[in-house]
């Protein structure tokens, strides 16, 4: 087996995957059981999670992990139809795991877990491949539904995440997903952006960039245009969520 790069070592004594005879290895057959990974390092999420999947008649969890790295190597070992990756884990970077686990097992679904709806992160999900993007915010019901939807080869990403994506809802269901909304904002935008944020005038970023006032307001409007946003206070808390500037 090749080993994860940063070595694997589990911080709560191993695996505990169920009955592995009784379900497919990658199954998308309506067939068989869902089988799912749960990664996550707060131990009362993973058992909510557990608790919502092994409800169903149809989805099981076979492995549980704390950590991405204990994660990969399970992925590896289970070959799960899904493997829920929890984006803010420490140690190994999960959207790094995600790439690993579909180098391994090129079959198995990846969806990242996780309480932010920032346009960066659900633009490495997207890059990394990964099927969903479900927020913790989200009613725990529609997570088997979600599932369901990835086993099936489909998009699934929460509401609040949906409306970051390019077209939105709209795009997710055609499987044209190119990117968030921020991902097209020129590095013009982005300078703009921050000082925006920041709260100085447009006649003020425009002596600061060397551009007239104007180019500002061209740039603003196509910065708000992008992002969907319609006033200059949203605006600037978007650049904070977002980490273009400190709270």
């Amino acid at each position: 087996m090749e080993r994860f790069p940063y070595g694997v070592r589990s911080v709560w004594g191993g695996f505990r995957p169920l009955s592995l005879k009784t379900l497919s290895s990658s199954s998308m057959s309506t067939g068989s059981a869902i089988s799912v990974l749960v990664a996550d390092d707060h131990a009362l999420i993973r058992s909510a999670l557990v608790a919502v999947l092994n409800a169903t008649d149809d989805i099981r969890v076979v492995g549980e992990a704390a950590n991405a790295a204990d994660a990969v190597e399970l992925a590896h070992k289970l070959s799960p139809t899904i493997v829920i990756l929890d984006v803010e884990m420490p140690g190994v970077d999960a959207f790094h795991a995600a790439s690993h686990i579909r180098q391994l097992r090129p079959n198995t679904a990846i969806v990242f877990l996780t309480a932010s709806d920032q346009d960066r992160a659900i633009e490495q999900a997207i890059k990394v491949g990964a099927l969903g993007y479900i927020v913790k915010s989200d009613d725990p019901s529609g997570i088997p539904g979600a599932m369901r939807a990835v086993a099936r080869g489909e998009h699934y990403f929460s509401p609040r995440a949906a409306e970051r994506v390019r077209g939105g809802v709209g795009e997710i269901r055609k499987r044209k997903i190119t990117g968030t909304r921020g991902a097209g904002l020129s590095d013009r935008e982005v300078e703009v952006l921050r000082y925006v944020g920041k709260g100085y005038a447009k006649k003020q970023i425009a002596e600061m960039l060397g551009i007239s006032v104007k180019t500002v307001d061209k740039h603003v409007t196509s910065v708000m245009e992008k992002l969907d946003i319609h006033d200059r206070v949203e605006l600037a808390l978007y650049a904070v969520r977002e980490g273009f500037i400190s709270a």
